[in-house]
């Protein structure tokens, strides 16, 4: 600073105030000054930026900055209550590595008061907030047409295309390889998948991807057709299925349903069949499958989030980024060692 003041023949306060764009200083000097700090190539420190500014606003130091949980859900504890395990444990890991990395958060949902995604962005702009963390998406929702270019943002989702916006998740395609691969080892060959309809589309057929490679790397394995429900809870539709198909084990992120449906069908698990479920919804659950771990998920979010904050990444990347979290096995009951 003190060679950008003998440059322009003023004081270092002068240099600072200009740097700034305080408007005390005439625009011709700063512009004039400007320039000579970007010929000799200065950039300011955000972090010592940061702690002037508030400073100068006579806010405490001890204010910890804000990070924005945008609420996408249609209802306004979607996110809070979701049905599935996984999506509240987002929740919960993004808000506690949030407050070790030094962060408050605040949930805004996406259709309070049926405000626009427009006005929501002007709203957070606002009250100075650089960086928000998207939900997943309300079922069948078009990705909202925020002002990306306001904040630094990640989603908790499989890639968006063609919003270019980082996502984070778990790596739906290797859990169910995983998932097929464990049940290889216990002897079963004769697998069916499971899934609701909107999986397909939501997850971008990761799943059923996932299941479809095993044979090609585990000797002997057999697909049954999958079953594609609208809902859990059409026992009908799922008892024609098994009775049809007759699997040795079904593979599903609904399993838990399926373990009553087929006690009252008279098929006792996993003696008859074994299940295995895509989603457990934590470790030592007797449900055997894949524990997608939700806060650590949310958690690596957070940190990819602050990250951008920190590094003033604003907008979205012109080269989009996911990033793929693995599943831990839940080793559970309902899986047996059949050959």
């Amino acid at each position: 600073m003190k060679t950008i003041a003998r440059q322009a023949g003023v004081t270092e306060a002068t240099v600072s105030m200009s740097l700034a764009n305080n408007s005390r200083i005439p625009a011709k000097t700063r512009e004039r000054i400007q320039a000579i700090a970007g010929r000799l190539g200065y950039t300011p420190h955000p972090y010592v930026s940061a702690l002037l500014r508030l400073r100068r606003q006579g806010r405490a130091v001890k204010d910890r900055p804000v990070l924005a949980l945008v609420n996408a859900f249609d209802r306004a504890d979607g996110w809070k209550n979701a049905e599935g395990p996984t999506v509240r444990q987002m929740r919960d890991g993004a808000i506690g590595q949030a407050a070790l990395r030094g962060y408050r958060t605040e949930e805004f949902w996406l259709r309070r008061d049926d405000m626009s995604p427009e006005r929501l962005s002007e709203v957070l702009h606002a009250r100075g907030i650089r960086g928000l963390l998207l939900s997943p998406l309300a079922e069948g929702a078009a990705t909202p047409a925020l002002k990306w270019d306001y904040f630094a943002s990640v989603c908790l989702s499989v890639p968006l295309a063609p919003l270019t916006i980082t996502t984070v998740c778990n790596d739906h395609f290797l859990s169910c390889l995983q998932t097929a691969r464990e049940c290889h080892r216990l002897g079963y060959r004769r697998m069916g998948l499971v899934l609701r309809k909107m999986h397909r589309e939501r997850f971008q057929g990761r799943w059923d991807g996932g299941m479809q490679v095993a044979p090609l790397l585990l000797p002997k394995i057999r697909l049954v057709k999958t079953l594609l429900l609208e809902t859990w809870d059409a026992e009908a539709e799922f008892a024609a299925w098994f009775r049809r198909e007759q699997p040795e084990v079904i593979i599903s992120p609904g399993a838990e349903w399926f373990h009553p449906m087929l006690a009252r069908m008279g098929v006792a698990v996993p003696d008859d069949v074994g299940l295995a479920g895509l989603a457990c919804s934590h470790l030592g659950h007797e449900c055997s499958g894949v524990y997608q771990d939700g806060r650590a998920i949310g958690a690596t979010a957070i940190d990819t989030l602050v990250a951008k904050v920190e590094r003033f990444e604003h907008g979205l990347p012109g080269q989009p980024v996911n990033i793929m979290l693995e599943s831990v096995w839940n080793p559970g009951k309902t899986l047996r060692a059949v050959r």
